[in-house]
């Protein structure tokens, strides 16, 4: 799954990285292919419509492939033959880039609007003065241009909807995980009220009529006969026993509510750090920034992260003190723990051959982009940190 889904921090730098690309690319083409005096301004004018682009794209795809696209007409206009090769490279790459980040039923702009601005320059190009050959190169130059700009948006067509089948595999792995721990909780209410039925019903029962039966027969004694006082003791014992076994009944049938697997939300995270103290660990929880409403899949990943990074603590470190970091922002959530014991060599680092707690926590992190790292601390103890990304780049 983390090799499927792209990062969403570095698909929000892309564009950024790109502009800065073409600028570089733009200069190097400048200075090893020399236009000449008169068409120097033509290739710096076309550059800095593509680093314009690319810079628009940030925010807005397609309107930043349009202006990228605006390129090849401006270049013809002030006297070069056709795009610059950084102008072709970000001609192809720019509709792709709409296409990932935009729904196909907007992101389709970005290809026609390059496809009609590509038919412009040429025509510009082909119809100028001096331009010979002028029917084919029109034919032949419009295909090969089209079929740039559709092939980039298929292409950026298909990794959204790989990033797409990505996160609904996640969300569904949380639906999968969630069910699947409602039905184990239902288990475990039904068979307690099977057994305070059985206890009622054949016990309970069985020791009633016992305590009856023995408090009948002692009646049919004289007072001062010697096994009245024993019957006596045991039809008092016999209630006492149907007493307890009723009460054992009531405890049975009572759903248990709060119970020690409490549902699996950061909304409950007070909940999980008060069993782990009850459990004998010393741990301190602080939240820093307000608690987003979290996607379900997500939230229940954070969750079993922060459950299993206290787990490996107690497994691994013992009733040493720990400290639990929440933090949330616009950006994401991060996840700190970390106790302040001797350390282990039993826990590795994340990247090297740990136990199957952290590879599992790994994996949760990597189903949303985010980033997990897990290692002894240089003053001692065992640290784990995990960042989910939030917001619009998801």
């Amino acid at each position: 799954m983390s090799l499927v889904r792209i990062r969403p921090r570095l698909v929000r730098l892309a564009p950024g990285l790109a502009a800065v690309g073409f600028a570089v690319l733009g200069l190097a083409e400048i200075a090893l292919d020399p236009p000449g005096d008169q068409l120097l301004a033509a290739m710096i004018a076309g550059c800095a419509v593509a680093v314009a682009g690319a810079i628009v794209a940030i925010w807005a795809p397609i309107v930043g492939s349009i202006v990228v696209s605006a390129m090849f007409p401006v270049t013809t206009a002030l006297g070069l033959t056709g795009p610059t090769g950084v102008g072709v490279l970000a001609f192809f790459l720019m509709p792709g880039w709409a296409a990932y980040r935009r729904p196909p039923q907007r992101s389709w702009i970005a290809p026609v609007a390059a496809q009609i601005l590509a038919s412009l320059g040429v025509l510009i190009a082909r119809l100028s003065p001096g331009a010979t050959g002028v029917p084919f190169n029109i034919v032949w130059e419009n295909l090969f241009f089209s079929c740039l700009v559709w092939a980039s948006w298929g292409v950026g067509l298909m990794a959204r909807r790989w990033n797409e089948r990505a996160e609904q595999l996640a969300r569904l792995a949380a639906a999968l995980d969630a069910e699947r721990e409602a039905a184990q909780r239902t288990a475990v209410v039904q068979e307690r009220q099977r057994i305070a039925r059985e206890v009622h019903d054949a016990v309970a029962h069985s020791v009633s009529v016992m305590t009856l039966q023995v408090g009948a027969v002692r009646l049919t004694l004289p007072p001062d006969a010697p096994q009245a006082e024993m019957l006596a003791g045991i039809e008092r014992l016999g209630r006492e026993s149907v007493q307890e076994l009723r009460s054992l009944v009531g405890i049975l049938r009572e759903t248990p509510e709060g119970s020690p697997a409490p549902q699996p939300s950061l909304a409950n995270a007070d909940e999980l750090i008060a069993e782990v103290r009850a459990a004998g660990l010393p741990v301190s929880l602080r939240e820093v920034g307000t608690r987003p409403e979290l996607p379900r899949a997500l939230d229940v990943s954070a969750y079993r992260i922060l459950q299993e990074a206290l787990t490996n603590v107690l497994r691994h470190a013992g009733p040493v003190s720990t400290d639990v970091t929440l933090t949330y922002d616009r950006d994401g959530l991060a996840i700190d723990v970390a106790d302040h014991g001797k350390g282990t060599s039993a826990r590795q680092p994340i990247d090297g051959v740990g136990g199957h707690g952290l590879l599992g926590m790994r994996e949760r992190v990597a189903m949303f982009g985010g980033t997990l790292a897990a290692g002894a601390a240089e003053t001692g103890g065992f640290t784990v940190h995990a960042y989910f990304p939030l917001g619009e780049g998801r």
